[in-house]
């Protein structure tokens, strides 16, 4: 619940804000109360907002049943453990798909609800009457099964012969390792490249340039960029680095997710233009992306260790993976939220498709943008601890040290206190930006 709770929370913040400030006034000037802006005109006009965040818990809590399993949680995190303490990729991928199946079909209601609500404000779709009725058909239906099952032992059990994840989950491990031993050599090419050109000269940069100096760089950064309200913010996480005596490790963390939250923007803005543009891409992609955020974060680590072997690179892709899933939908959301008026407009004047794109709907987009680098920000950070089991060493590898050792519970304390002041300080810092420069 707390992990879910907070993109919810976002999300919504941004529907309502989002809302048109004349149209706030032209309610106002009518008369109506706080409570009625809020339920007549605020939240109906954030409803597609508020859906994505309720996809976005969701799938967020869904996400979670690996580590539940770690607490003794039941379910499909049990098997998902065990498959991942073999390495066998085969059952993980399964259990990880049952977890898909759940979530696409969670999603796929809750996209409907919004969109028949819609409908029906505009006086389209079936009529209330017709609703109950077939409400009252399916729920006859579901009591006659209940019944014969109850009465029929065998109507209760689920056949064998239709049961095919142990030979899928086989499939999938041969698969994998086939993949693997072919295109090892251009994986491990890629890493070095990257490592060697740029995570290790941007790494020295943050970590062994003295404290002071760096801190005086950050805090002016935040100042330049967001203004005084983020400069203190930095000051204040700052002196939080520096009183638990982790400022070397969060550096080399900051370097890490910065590079990881690039790189998922950068993937997230191609993605999320092309499925905003085009409703069949949107079609397509969102069930592969659904897939890929329900799927437990132990998943990701398995096949990145196969191809990256034990680095930080490979803690980056895991991250990567995990944060491009939610940042990409709220692009495509922000994209598909532009007026249809202002399209048609700048078609009309001749604009190209890039114009389009650049011009016009990405700078109206801008709102949606730093949500989703905040968004894929944070999902970052969050497999900042899960990479540290495969490699990715500084904060996180402390915070797994202090679950797995209870000597060193203080550390991996300080280390967890470390990585929310950094996601704080880079948080307040891209939103105070945002508000500046789209202020001119």
């Amino acid at each position: 619940m707390v992990y879910a709770m907070p993109p919810l929370i976002r999300i919504t913040e941004y529907g309502i804000r989002s809302i048109s400030p004349t149209t706030v006034e032209a309610a106002e000037s009518l008369g109506v109360t706080s409570r009625q802006l809020l339920r007549k005109v605020q939240v109906p006009m954030a409803r597609r907002s508020i859906v994505v965040g309720i996809n976005q818990c969701t799938l967020a809590a869904l996400s979670m049943a690996t580590i539940a399993a770690f607490v003794n949680g039941p379910g499909l995190g049990q098997p998902n453990v065990q498959a991942l303490e073999n390495l066998d990729i085969g059952t993980a991928a399964v259990t990880g798909l049952a977890i898909v199946v759940i979530a696409i079909m969670l999603d796929r209601t809750t996209t409907a609800a919004s969109e028949r609500s819609d409908k029906q404000n505009r006086g389209i779709g079936q009529s209330a009457k017709a609703r109950r009725a077939t409400l009252g058909v399916f729920g006859l239906i579901v009591l006659v099964t209940i019944w014969l099952s109850r009465t029929y032992v065998q109507l209760a059990q689920f056949p064998d012969r239709f049961i095919v994840g142990s030979d899928l989950g086989r499939w999938i491990s041969d698969a994998t390792n086939s993949v693997v031993n072919h295109v090892d050599a251009f994986t491990n090419g890629i890493k070095n490249v990257v490592s060697y050109g740029f995570l290790n000269p941007l790494q020295s940069l943050l970590a062994e340039t003295p404290w002071w100096l760096m801190a005086v760089v950050l805090i002016a950064i935040s100042f330049v960029l967001g203004g005084w309200r983020p400069a203190v913010v930095t000051v204040v996480c700052e002196a939080v680095l520096l009183g638990v005596g982790l400022w070397n490790d969060a550096m080399v963390t900051l370097g890490m997710t910065l590079v990881a939250t690039v790189l998922v923007m950068i993937i997230a803005v191609v993605l999320g233009v092309w499925m905003g543009r085009s409703p069949r891409a949107d079609t397509v992609a969102r069930p592969f992306l659904d897939a890929f955020q329900t799927l437990p974060p132990f998943v990701y680590l398995v096949p990145a260790l196969a191809l990256f072997s034990t680095t930080r690179f490979t803690a980056i892709v895991a991250a990567v993976l995990y944060g491009v899933t939610i940042a990409t939908k709220l692009v495509a959301d922000g994209i598909r939220g532009v007026p249809a008026a202002t399209v048609e407009a700048a078609e009309s004047s001749g604009s190209t498709h890039w114009q389009m794109i650049t011009k016009v709907q990405l700078p109206m987009s801008k709102a949606a943008l730093v949500l989703a680098t905040n968004q894929g920000l944070l999902y970052v950070l969050a497999m900042v601890v899960i990479g540290g089991l495969v490699g990715g060493g500084s904060l996180g590898y402390l915070v797994v040290a202090g679950f797995s050792q209870a000597s060193l519970f203080g550390k991996g304390l300080a280390a967890g206190i470390a990585i929310t002041a950094l996601g704080v300080m880079l948080d307040r810092t891209a939103r105070y930006t945002a508000a500046r420069y789209g202020q001119r």
